[in-house]
């Protein structure tokens, strides 16, 4: 008992190696707004009583006289700004909550061993349902998932990222039961497809598009009724539950602070980076009444340079007033369709493109996080973070992200490969399995891209999050087949 424990704190720890040699966990400049979006609740509805460390970063935004005169025309630095009750919509609260209180409890490392603990879960019970739940089988996929996969930087990442690959591992899992998953695992499961579909909107619509690819690859094979529609319909009320958490926190914050949270506008933002926005600028401003007009003499756009920069070469939300921030969130749907019907094929091809472009893009590439300590930078992090931060590897970018990628870049395409040839040359329930799960993860992966990339902006670390499950599919057909092979040179 005693020896398959430590087997089992083992291999969690394992999945956790980059936190351990970092010597904290990653963060992601979005990282700081989970935590400091449940800290200032925390600090708001407790009446001021609970504090901690990242408390002092906007308190002083809260005392009395803080509020600008005139908060519709006041330009904050930040895109959350207490002040002037601007909270920014599309970071899931409930995600920040488990965030906080792992920092609370124990600065993060709770967050990251919980991560692994649910990764060497969802892969123990990948192999059983292959027949392959064997000690040294399972060491030898977490260390090979470990030492050549995406997914160990992710479960080390202060993001909701990871989730949305437990989502669809979770899905993949519920699709071939067939009876054979315990009932407290299909409960296990289904609730990790409601944490995903909480923490993140991309992960709603990607449970959404996995459910209607399971649904028609039913109706073509025929499969009986009660084989795919009760996981049909759990995805569908997962992703219902989704979209009514988003709904409950719009509600709260509005109650709170009197105004609607605002969505920053990514659709124009990409619009106008790919070009026919700023086309539709210059033929329709100011009679439009848009209020993206103000940027219609820009000759060029870059898409995240618009969201967050401060440069006023190249920003526009960041450097706009409040009331501007509000009129370009409120009007972002109406200016996409306004581009898309006037130039349907231009807009409509650089979706596509950008899309693709994002399914090509899965090397992990945040583990570097430079901060020099005579700068400014990760200033909103607490002064013993930002410490932390500045002496480690990803502080100091040793980490040797080149290789990193080519590695990634490698295993994925022998993983690719190896899986298509093995799928092609198997007619058992195991390649059945193995098939649906190929097209359920390309379902999801192009899901992921569209939304990821083709409206908002083609970056590594959207793909990187899900492409891990590649390799474990790869490892899990390698297994068979030597299984077999081994049977037949036995035989």
């Amino acid at each position: 008992m005693f020896q398959r424990m430590l087997f089992h704190l083992a291999c969690t720890l394992a999945l956790a190696w980059p936190a351990f040699v970092n010597g904290q966990p990653f963060y992601f400049p979005d990282s700081t707004a989970y935590v400091r979006a449940a800290d200032s609740a925390a600090f708001i509805f407790s009446g001021h009583r609970i504090r901690t460390e990242w408390t002092a970063h906007y308190a002083g935004s809260l005392r009395p006289g803080a509020r600008p005169r005139d908060p519709d025309r006041h330009v904050s630095a930040h895109g959350n700004d207490l002040a002037t009750e601007s909270v920014m919509s599309g970071r899931s609260p409930y995600f920040g909550a488990l965030l906080w209180l792992s920092y609370v409890f124990g600065r993060f490392w709770l967050f990251v061993l919980a991560q692994a603990a649910i990764a060497y879960a969802l892969i123990r019970i990948s192999l059983r349902l292959f027949g392959l739940l064997r000690p040294a089988i399972v060491a030898g996929t977490v260390a090979a998932l470990a030492a050549l996969s995406s997914l160990p930087f992710f479960i080390t990442l202060l993001m909701p990222d990871l989730l949305a690959g437990y989502a669809i591992l979770a899905f993949l899992l519920l699709a071939i039961d067939r009876g054979r998953l315990r009932p407290r695992e299909r409960y296990g499961l289904v609730a990790l497809m409601l944490l995903s579909a909480v923490a993140h909107l991309t992960h709603i619509m990607i449970i959404g598009g996995m459910a209607l690819a399971l649904t028609g690859w039913a109706m073509v094979a025929r499969w009986p009724r009660e084989r795919f529609v009760p996981l049909a319909c759990a995805g569908g009320l997962v992703m219902l539950a989704g979209l009514l958490s988003v709904t409950a926190t719009s509600l709260v914050v509005e109650h709170v602070f009197g105004r609607k949270p605002l969505l920053a506008p990514f659709l124009t933002a990409r619009f106008l980076a790919d070009g026919p926005g700023l086309d539709y600028l210059r033929e329709h401003c100011p009679q439009s009444g848009f209020a993206v007009c103000a940027w219609r003499g820009r000759d060029h756009v870059e898409s995240l340079a618009f969201l967050w920069s401060n440069d006023p070469a190249n920003g526009g939300y960041m450097l706009s007033d409040t009331a501007t921030r509000r009129a370009l969130a409120a009007q972002d749907s109406a200016f996409a369709l306004a581009v898309l019907a006037e130039y349907p094929v231009a807009q409509g091809g650089r979706i596509i493109g950008n899309a693709l472009r994002q399914m090509a893009r899965f090397e992990v590439d945040l583990a570097n996080t430079p901060c020099d300590p005579s700068q400014r930078c990760w200033a909103t992090l607490p002064p013993r973070e930002r410490a932390v931060l500045i002496a480690s590897p990803a502080g100091r970018s040793l980490w040797p992200q080149a290789a990193m990628a080519a590695l990634h870049r490698a295993v994925i395409g022998i993983a690719l490969i190896g899986l298509l040839a093995w799928v092609a040359a198997r007619r058992d329930a195991a390649g059945a399995d193995i098939r649906l799960w190929l097209v359920l993860l390309t379902t999801a992966a192009a899901v992921n891209a569209l939304l990821c990339g083709g409206i908002s902006e083609p970056l590594a670390r959207y793909q990187a999050r899900i492409i891990w499950l590649l390799p474990l599919m790869a490892i899990i057909a390698g297994l068979l087949w030597r299984r077999d092979r081994k049977g037949t040179l036995d035989g």
